[in-house]
């Protein structure tokens, strides 16, 4: 009996160590990534104009803590370029988002969206001042 009950303690802690390291290591998802951006829309269209949200600036904080790896970072670039690609991005978005970085106080490193197809491949690591480029 105990020797069964060890060995079903043992299947338990390889598979939940197993699940821990995969979702480690698994990229965010572009659902969690555009969500936590959502309260940044009224601040990126210029309505809120001084200051973004603590919504918005807690958003991009989540984000930042989800940029860990090079990967992470590409999946999070290649999100909000497809995010801002269906929403039509007006000019006003590409000027104001490296102001939530600096007015959040968010430091992370994000490649720069520039709205090129296929460019989030070619990373190179720069802050999130930077994460859009007009």
């Amino acid at each position: 009996m105990t020797r069964s009950f060890t060995s079903l303690a043992v299947l338990v802690v390889v598979t939940l160590s197993a699940l821990a390291v995969k979702e480690v290591s698994a990229a965010p998802s572009c659902m969690d990534v555009t969500g936590q951006l959502i309260p940044c829309l009224n601040f990126l269209n210029g309505y809120d104009e001084d200051f973004p949200s603590p919504g918005c600036c807690s958003g991009a904080q989540n984000i930042a803590c989800q940029a860990q790896t090079q990967d992470d970072r590409r999946a999070i670039c290649e999100c909000l370029s497809n995010a801002l690609a269906s929403i039509g991005s007006s000019s006003s978005f590409g000027a104001r988002i490296p102001l939530i970085a600096t007015k959040c106080g968010v430091d992370v490193s994000l490649p720069p969206i520039t709205g090129e197809r296929d460019y989030c491949s070619k990373y190179q690591t720069l802050p999130l001042s930077f994460i859009f480029h007009s």
